[in-house]
């Protein structure tokens, strides 16, 4: 059952003001319709790296298993991210080798939020946010805020020079970059 877990703010790039914004654990028919009928049209025409993911499919997925926890982010009465979380996963990093992480399987923020496919983009701060509530999510589980993902190309990046990210290198299994955050480093970005 969809449960609020805080009131945030985003920042509106177009009005230069901070939005009201919630972020709730468990996704509900709200916010797959909105990926539905507001996002997935978008993504499909940018043809993002992401527009293969089927939300109401994976949201289908976590009502059969304890192993998934769902996040969203809504602002302006629109799911402006949505994020898919595996609690059953290990770290790699030699520091906290097989202790328990939170492993976001999906994370993904709504085209209008992108400036690579939108010159003006909306919000700024959604990826934040639900990086922030993986965190936290971890903490309360009793795993230190250790975190783990595999990164699509297009935000490496971020997750190496913004957020703070241990770049734990290619993984040949999923053909992607892997990255691990630490109990420091989840601190560290709480505090940022």
């Amino acid at each position: 059952m969809k449960e609020l877990v805080g009131n945030v703010v985003l920042l509106n790039r177009v009005t230069g003001a901070f939005d009201a914004a919630s972020v709730f654990q468990d996704l509900d028919s709200k916010n797959l319709d909105d990926f539905e009928r507001i996002w997935k049209p978008a993504l499909v025409i940018h043809k993002t790296q992401d527009a293969h993911w089927d939300w109401v499919e994976k949201a289908k997925e976590t009502t059969r298993s304890l192993k998934y926890e769902t996040f969203a982010i809504e602002c302006d009465g629109i799911t402006q991210g949505l994020m898919l979380v595996d609690v059953t996963k290990f770290a790699k990093v030699e520091s906290q080798k097989g202790r328990e992480l939170a492993y976001v399987e999906l994370l993904a923020t709504a085209p209008w939020n992108r400036p690579k496919f939108n010159p003006q983009p909306l919000y700024k701060g959604v990826g934040r946010v639900l990086i922030g509530s993986v965190i936290s999510l971890s903490a309360d589980l009793g795993f230190r805020g250790r975190i783990g993902l595999h990164s699509l190309p297009d935000s490496e990046s971020w997750y190496r020079s913004e957020a703070g990210f241990t770049d734990v290198g290619y993984d040949p299994a999923k053909r992607m970059r892997y990255f691990e955050m630490t109990e420091a480093q989840a601190t560290a970005f709480i505090s940022s």
